[in-house]
């Protein structure tokens, strides 16, 4: 019974505390986060774990069982499965140079600067890729609920804030599926690297190709409405994802391809509450738990000992984002206004940072110290994007519809 009142507990504390950031307007993720920092062990320690260290009330009152880290799991998993569901390369469409300009220096760009950075502190390579490519990502998710809340989602900056995002999104997992595949088999000359990159395309090729072309097609004899369709799309999700772990990449990437093609328009009807239904399980259950579990490894001590560190990531983070995708705007025949307000607008990260920090200390590359700077830039960065995008579009305004 305890697990219950666990998760009771854990949902409870998530909601009230995200229910306030919404009041004033701010990113849903960011309530949970705190939610997280404040019950965990990072503060009160009311939820603890073995090997964690207790908050300032004691013993914990709800132990973090086998239990609550399958869900942990299971809420990276549908995450990043909901990531790809809403991102969808065909409504690229005639803007695609732009997009892609906006995407491509928009990932590039933060990598460089975050890499650099974790070069300078702690002069190692693999740190440095991996965060480097975390405060590269952008989140979808929260970038669609902050520009609807701004009334910009069907914009022209809006339209070209969500299709840098889905490029993004894309360059991001295909980067990292490299040096997962690079970390655990490990990389020892030019050719090595040109195999990884050559597994790591035809997977995303042969993944992408079964479900914009033969899912489609099959995919109808094996629906059903209701449940038993909901059921099918989970499944081929959970497929995807195995099949790219058994090739020695995380299940995110799987997870994230499956998103992409297990969608409403390739089954018909039967699934016009998929987008619904995996929203509110990877962000009204599952996905806070995860985000829980990802405090349980935050340190409110590198404000003292990595002051340097966290100032110069955030600012690499922003920095990043604003020249990259900015730059990349403005590049491909955006105004200077509008390219900045892309540039600020793509700094919302949300759980693509917190997830892709989980992935480094995984798989053993980072530590406890490395994820607390990255959830705190993730906090920093998404915070003032649409404090950021109010002051731009209070200033001058855009006209619906652009």
């Amino acid at each position: 019974m305890e697990i219950i009142f666990t998760i009771l507990f854990i949902l409870a504390v998530v909601w009230g505390i995200g229910l306030l950031f919404e009041k004033f307007g701010q990113p849903l993720i960011l309530g949970e986060l705190l939610a997280g920092l404040v019950i965990g062990p990072s503060i009160l320690g009311i939820v603890g774990e073995t090997g964690v260290k207790e908050g300032l009330i004691g013993n914990p009152i709800f132990e973090w069982t086998s239990a609550l880290g399958i869900l942990a799991t299971l809420g990276m998993f549908f995450l990043m499965f909901y990531a790809g569901l809403i991102t969808d390369p065909k409504k690229l469409g005639k803007r695609v140079k732009t997009f892609f300009g906006v995407g491509i220096a928009g990932t590039l760009i933060p990598l460089l600067f975050g890499g650099l950075v974790a070069w300078f502190f702690t002069h190692d390579f693999w740190i440095t890729l991996i965060v480097g490519l975390a405060i590269s990502g952008t989140s979808l998710v929260t970038k669609v609920r902050i520009l609807g809340d701004l009334g910009i989602l069907k914009s022209k900056v809006g339209y070209t804030m969500m299709g840098g995002a889905m490029v993004d999104n894309i360059l991001t997992f295909i980067i990292l599926a490299v040096v997962i595949k690079a970390i655990t088999v490990g990389i020892v000359g030019p050719l090595d690297v040109l195999y990884t990159v050559a597994l790591v395309v035809t997977f995303f090729g042969i993944a992408l190709f079964i479900g914009y072309r033969i899912y489609p097609r099959v995919g109808k004899l094996f629906i059903h409405p209701g449940a038993r369709g909901f059921t099918f799309a989970l499944v081929m999700g959970l497929l995807i994802a195995g099949i790219g772990q058994t090739m020695g990449l995380h299940f995110i990437i799987g997870a994230y391809l499956a998103g992409l093609f297990v969608r409403e328009e390739f089954v018909g009807g039967a699934f016009r509450d998929l987008n619904r239904r995996f929203q509110t399980l990877s962000h009204g259950f599952l996905g806070p738990i995860f985000i829980v579990s990802v405090a349980f490894h935050v340190n409110f001590g590198v404000f003292e000992t990595h002051t340097l560190f966290l100032i110069a990531l955030i600012i690499a983070a922003i920095a990043g984002k604003v020249i990259g995708a900015g730059g990349g705007a403005y590049l491909m025949g955006m105004k200077k206004r509008e390219a900045l307000t892309v540039g600020i607008g793509m700094n919302g990260r949300g759980t693509v940072e917190l997830v892709l920090a989980m992935v480094g200390l995984e798989i053993g590359i980072l530590l406890d110290v490395h994820v607390s700077l990255l959830v705190f830039t993730a906090f920093a960065t998404t915070l003032i994007t649409p404090i950021g995008l109010k002051y731009m579009l209070r200033k001058r305004p855009e006209k619906r519809g652009k």
